[in-house]
């Protein structure tokens, strides 16, 4: 059974938490070895999303969302150092916890939407809704309902029913608007360049010019990287699955 940090404690664990975000690994080691009491309730590090809720999750976790952000492809000449560079430190920061854990095959348990008030994700509960309308409203317009329900599972992060969806025949390349960014492939494309280009590599750029010495947003950093893994292997799940060039 793990142990749940208090609040004193927590807040020393934002330590860890920025030294993992940026898998800076000498930095784990040197706490681990520093605050080894503090460093064993690294799996129930607290934060409080936008809605005010408190959520817990392992420090481990943020490894896998900088292994699936920096693996991407596509990047120009000007950015691919940079880009390298944050790959080869994220794998040294995954063989540290697969030597750590005695194992070469970790288990990443996570479900996205569990923490959908962190990032942009509807409520999974709201499965009769696409784009904030009501699904009856796209039906009279004459779409089909399992593309309707593949855009709302999709923008819910619903990652299990979005598969079973698409192997049916749903079809991610639907605009249920005039403009052509308005299918469900558009808005995860569109929202994960954003989470790039405005939140996560300017992020990674400031933190390799200043370090630690600056003030930092812990529960918005979680929420952006958390999103952009979120959006990035949503869209591939999707885009595995368009017709359009």
């Amino acid at each position: 059974m793990s142990v749940r940090a208090n609040p004193t404690e927590n807040a020393k664990l934002q330590e860890l938490f920025l030294a993992v975000y940026f898998n800076d690994v000498q930095k784990v080691i040197n706490f681990r070895d520093n605050y080894p009491e503090i460093y064993a309730k690294r799996n129930n590090f607290q934060v409080n999303s936008r809605f005010s809720s408190q959520y817990s999750f392992d420090l481990m976790i943020l490894t896998f969302f900088n292994q699936t952000i920096w693996n991407t492809s596509g990047w120009s000449n000007e950015i691919i150092e940079f880009i390298e560079n944050n790959r080869h430190k994220t794998k040294q920061m995954l063989d540290y916890w697969q030597e750590e854990r005695g194992s070469q095959n970790i288990q990443r348990i996570f479900e996205y939407n569990q923490y959908w008030e962190f990032f942009y994700c509807e409520d999974p509960a709201d499965k009769d809704i696409v784009s904030m309308e009501p699904i009856a409203y796209y039906l009279e317009k004459g779409f089909r309902e399992i593309d309707l329900r593949l855009y709302n599972r999709a923008e819910c992060f619903d990652f299990v029913e979005t598969k079973k969806l698409l192997e049916l025949g749903a079809n991610p390349d639907i605009h249920i608007e005039e403009d052509e960014d308005s299918s469900i492939l558009s808005r995860i494309e569109t929202q994960s360049s954003f989470l790039y280009a405005c939140q996560i590599i300017p992020e990674f750029k400031v933190f390799k010019e200043k370090g630690y010495n600056q003030i930092f947003n812990i529960d918005r950093m979680f929420g952006d990287l958390l999103g952009l893994a979120a959006h990035e292997e949503m869209y591939d799940l999707l885009n595995s699955y368009s017709k359009e060039d």
